[in-house]
């Protein structure tokens, strides 16, 4: 990869976009706020059951990210994403695989390798990328209320090293410091008690103390992505997050991350197959969601990534266009970018159906959703509602 230093782009902000321009993969991005950063992100793609899987043999560093039934990661998905009309590529990686057993968390070398190759592939197509930590069992503790403490050391100890590792990766790159943090198998999994939303927004400093301590290369002023409990949508547990702290005031570069599947029944479940956005009973619990944000963040200048969203396929692409163009129009009128949850999975039924891109070769699926999904963001002007 080769980079230029350059004057970021006030001139190029002003331009009539539907989503704002992004710096070309040789241009360095610095100097940016969270917000003037996720102005630029527009649409992203989630890298779902890839990195993010939990099984195959660690001695193989390809077998993990194929081991849910995805092919390898090759260059050419990324363009086909990139081509889609996608800004931004969520990579969700689950790393407890790869760490030792020795009390220090070592992540395995050649894991990370292979996870910093993917993410080039994305830098050198001039994409936003997150990575984050996704699926960690010790994050999800059952006991996560009352195991914080040490939970936070095993997450400070992994940060570390993906800061030290990432630290000269400019600000298209973005940190997300847990994924949907809850007390797994409990009966509070994902609704959450006082004490275990506590303890997420105890973790949320620890990451952010992790990354701005002895920040090397870029991460003084790296933004960082936090979530609430279980990176709910719920207006209660978005109400619920502390902003983390950094040298006595509000820490800086700091974006909410919240992940909306709804109207439930239709986006994780067969039990609702038709969506129609001009159906007030379908539409008001998306819109809800939405104005809780701006309520919560947006009007106080704190920027939100909607991190997964998706509807889940059942012979009903037209429903799920539907809905799609209404996410599209939301994200655009309030200027929240949604990476859209794609686990590669072109079935048609158990909730779990949330294939965008064909991870195999250049032919197209379910084109009528992704269309309408750009069509309804192309729809209004991006980020209108917060003027």
């Amino acid at each position: 990869m080769k980079y230029v230093i350059c004057t970021i782009l006030s001139a190029m902000l002003l331009l009539p976009t539907v989503f704002p321009m992004l710096a070309s993969a040789e241009e360095m991005m610095t100097g940016l706020t969270a917000a003037e950063i996720v102005a630029q992100m527009g649409l992203g793609w989630n890298l779902g059951n890839t990195f993010d899987a939990t099984g195959g043999n660690t001695a193989d560093v390809y077998s993990q990210e194929q081991s849910w039934g995805n092919p390898r990661v090759d260059a050419a998905l990324i363009k086909r994403v990139k081509a889609a009309g996608f800004k931004t590529i969520r990579i969700p990686v689950t790393w407890q695989r790869h760490l030792s057993k020795d009390g220090s968390y070592t992540i395995n070398p050649a894991f990370l390798a292979r996870v910093k190759e993917v993410v080039d592939m994305a830098y050198d197509e001039g994409l936003f990328v997150i990575i984050n930590l996704h699926h960690e069992a010790w994050v999800n503790d059952r006991n996560l209320d009352t195991k914080y403490e040490q939970i936070g050391v095993q997450l400070s100890a992994v940060w570390r090293q993906l800061a030290d590792a990432f630290a000269d990766y400019d600000q298209h790159l973005i940190f997300e410091g847990m994924n949907e943090p809850r007390m797994q198998g409990s009966a509070a999994e994902w609704n959450g008690t006082k004490e275990g939303i506590a303890a997420v927004n105890y973790l949320n400093q620890v990451f952010v103390n992790t990354i701005r301590t002895d920040a090397k290369g870029y991460n003084a002023e790296r933004a960082l992505m936090i979530p609430g409990y279980a990176a709910s949508s719920s207006s209660a547990v978005m109400a619920a997050i502390q902003l983390p702290q950094w040298n006595g005031a509000t820490a800086e570069n700091i974006i909410v991350s919240v992940h909306c599947y709804t109207p439930y029944d239709f986006c994780l479940s067969d039990a609702m197959t038709n969506f129609n956005r001009l159906y007030t009973s379908h539409t008001t619990p998306i819109d809800m969601i939405y104005y809780s944000l701006k309520g919560l963040f947006l009007s106080k200048g704190i920027p939100v990534v909607m991190g997964e969203s998706s509807a889940t396929f059942k012979d009903n692409d037209p429903a799920r266009a539907q809905w799609a163009y209404y996410m599209g129009m939301k994200a655009a009128t309030y200027g929240i970018p949604i990476c859209i949850w794609d686990n590669g999975h072109n079935g048609n039924s158990g909730g779990e159906c949330h294939a965008w891109i064909n991870r195999r070769n250049d032919t197209p699926i379910h084109q009528e959703v992704l269309e309408a999904l750009f069509e309804g963001a192309a729809s209004v002007e991006w980020g209108y509602a917060n003027k």
